[in-house]
């Protein structure tokens, strides 16, 4: 008996455990919270600033992914074509008040999001709604989605379309107004390959044939990803519209391009652009530029092309299925470029360009009252507008392989400048006390040395005058008495006067890279050597100068000793000039502009050619000697500085390069003389 007790007993508190297990087990499974929305929502927010698609894909509802028609791939092109596409490069997001429907498990949330892009904030009011779904066994929360999310006004069949607004480039022009640089049409031809025919490999042999050709070539432009068949594919540029032969599927079709009217006569001034390369591209740290976009090469277009080329401006905005544009969600206007105006005249620029034409060599034409630099020329030149439509193999082997240097900028490039050099040391002479002009100076023969520590070297001179003084020494260009000059100065006193006459100088004019001048290399700038003394008097030496600064150089002579800084832009009304410098006293001028007037009067003078002209001119000439030492015969350049003496109308600096056995400085006179003539008449 008390083992059946003892057994119903033990059955009771197994039967009360077992009971109480279940219903703690029940309590728990009652009890236990399942996952809220938060966890979607953070989630989806930290996607969206990170933008990582793939995770977003992940936190959707399937049938509202199953209603997009989107795979997980399709779902994140989507996104990151459109993100890239606005160049997205930051969101902000805002969360806004959450309502949750306890009866149907759904959940929602307002929120607003901004992105980041280069054409503006693109902001928008957003609508999310979240619905419980299984998943492993499980209920989570998901998110619908729908095209709104990715731009509030879109729905289903919508696309995000973005278009770059591009600026328009600045013009180039003269004093004017005058187009230097502008846009104009060029013409192309190209072929619509659904229009080629049921035969098209025979009718692309017989197009090659005509254009002069390969297939390949054409073949080639035609295999471009681009291409459908109803495009026009551009091949290649051509005069004009017209075509001697029908050839089916070809067609010409007028293109705007950077148009240069003077050609020739400006491209190393004005430059050129052409469509940026893979280079240019990697080079681009702003990240400015597209495949397709045009760029300064050479020139001012290069030096000035961000003024130039202007802002880029964009548009983004929401088309429907067709392409119509249903609302303009960000746009950033384009700004143009800047318009630049130089001092230049055109009608001066051609006239000089024609003038030093089938020489190599640079010409500066200045007004020396204000600095204003009328003509700068270099020859031999090249057609910057055949740079901008493209040359073909024949014509750049023709530039590149012309020992002449067609692309080589004369005008800013530094040479010796020789004797015209002498009318500098007669003015620093004069100003130390050194030099009069009626100092004379015993001078016998053609040779000369200071005495035999010079050894072997000596220097020389054309004309053989017993007894000269400051003046003749210009009139003659007489080499050994200025030699004698600045020995007697010394190097101190020779460098101290030269100094003023701007080198080391560019005026700012770095854009057309002007480079300083300089008396000597920077290891010789004491001049202690009295050997290199005596030959930097006359222009030679390690003596580097350019034309625009010989030019420059010249000016104190015609403004009573004030040198003026050359300018290339045009000034505003309320812009200053440049302040003009007083080097050297009027007197010290006046005296020199004399002696530079009789360098042409005097029949014995080297610019003697020059008197008949209309107007009185002062000038000076100079061939420098290109040899590697005394004896020996080498290339000389001809150097011609000339000015209006009475109204200081215009200065001029020409140099023609290897003028050996062609009369020297005396080819270059002869060479301006009728451009002077009619400049005469012009500035009458």
């Amino acid at each position: 008996m008390k083992r059946l007790k003892r057994k119903q007993f033990f059955t009771y508190v197994l039967l009360a455990f077992l009971v109480a297990s279940g219903m703690a087990i029940y309590v728990f499974i009652q009890g236990r919270d399942e996952p809220g929305p938060e966890q979607t929502l953070q989630s989806y927010f930290n996607s969206l600033k990170e933008m990582k698609f793939d995770r977003l894909y992940d936190l959707m509802t399937p049938e509202s992914l199953e209603q997009s028609g989107m795979s997980r791939e399709q779902f994140v092109d989507k996104y990151q074509s459109i993100f890239s596409g606005m160049g997205v490069t930051g969101v902000k997001v805002t969360q806004g008040p959450a309502f949750q429907s306890e009866e149907d498990h759904h959940y929602s949330m307002d929120y607003t999001a901004t992105w980041h892009t280069p054409i503006g904030d693109v902001d928008g009011d957003y609508h999310m709604k979240l619905v419980q779904v299984e998943q492993d066994h499980d209920k989570v929360w998901a998110i619908e989605w729908h095209p709104s999310l990715i731009l509030p006004e879109m729905s289903a069949g919508d696309k995000v379309r973005v278009r770059v607004l591009t600026p328009q480039r600045g013009e180039i022009t003269d004093r004017d107004g005058n187009p230097l640089a502008t846009r104009g049409t060029a013409y192309e031809w190209g072929i619509t390959p659904s229009e080629l025919g049921d035969h098209p490999d025979q009718t692309i042999s017989s197009i090659a044939a005509y254009f002069e050709l390969s297939v390949e070539y054409i073949q080639k432009k035609l295999a471009q990803k681009w291409v459908k068949p109803d495009y026009f594919v551009p091949m290649a540029n051509v005069p004009n519209t017209d075509l001697s032969q029908k050839l089916p599927g070809v067609s010409v079709r007028p293109k705007e391009v950077r148009y240069y009217p003077l050609g020739q006569a400006a491209a190393h001034l004005t430059g050129y652009v052409r469509q940026v390369t893979q280079e240019d591209l990697q080079n681009d740290k702003d990240g400015y530029y597209a495949a397709g976009d045009w760029i300064g090469k050479a020139g001012l277009e290069q030096s000035l092309e961000k003024q130039l080329r202007g802002r880029k401006g964009g548009l983004i905005e929401i088309t429907d299925a067709k392409g119509n544009r249903k609302r303009i969600v960000a746009q950033k206007p384009a700004v143009n470029g800047e318009n630049i105006r130089l001092t230049v005249a055109s009608a001066l620029q051609q006239d000089l360009y024609r003038t030093l034409s089938g020489d190599t060599g640079a010409a500066v034409l200045m007004n020396p009252k204000h600095g204003d630099l009328l003509a700068l020329v270099s020859t031999p030149s090249y057609d910057p507008n055949q740079m901008v439509t493209g040359l073909s193999q024949q014509e750049w082997d023709a530039y590149s392989k012309d020992p002449e240097l067609p692309f080589f900028n004369r005008f800013a490039a530094r040479y010796a400048p020789g004797s015209v050099f002498k009318a500098v040391t007669a003015a620093a002479g004069l100003t130390e006390g050194i030099t009069k002009a009626d100092k004379t100076r015993r001078i016998d023969g053609l040779h000369w040395k200071k005495d035999a520590g010079w050894g072997g070297y000596y220097v020389t001179r054309v004309k053989d005058v017993s007894s000269v003084n400051m003046v003749d020494a210009l009139v003659y260009s007489d080499n050994i008495y200025f030699a004698q000059e600045a020995l007697e100065m010394g190097s101190g006193k020779f460098i101290e006067g030269i100094s003023k006459f701007g080198f080391g100088e560019n005026w700012g004019l770095d854009m057309i890279n002007l480079k300083p001048s300089q008396y000597a290399n920077a290891s010789h700038r004491d001049l202690a050597s009295e050997v290199l003394l005596a030959d930097t008097s006359y222009g030679q030496g390690e003596m580097l100068l350019s034309p625009i600064h010989v030019a420059v150089a010249f000016t104190p002579f015609t403004q009573q000793g004030k040198l003026v800084p050359p300018i290339l832009f045009l000034r505003q009304e309320d812009q200053e000039s440049p302040q003009a410098i007083q080097i050297i006293t009027p007197k010290v001028a006046g005296t020199v502009k004399d002696a530079l007037t009789q360098v042409v009067s005097r029949s014995g003078g080297t610019a003697h050619a020059l008197s008949s002209a209309e107007l009185k001119l002062a000038a000076k000439t100079g061939t420098a000697e290109l040899k590697v030492k005394k004896g020996e015969q080498g290339e000389e350049n001809g150097f011609v500085v000339a000015f209006d003496a009475e109204q200081s109308s215009f200065l001029i600096s020409a140099l023609i390069e290897n003028v050996h056995a062609r009369g020297g400085s005396h080819y270059v006179v002869n060479k301006l003389k009728p451009f002077l003539n009619t400049l005469n008449l012009q500035t009458k």
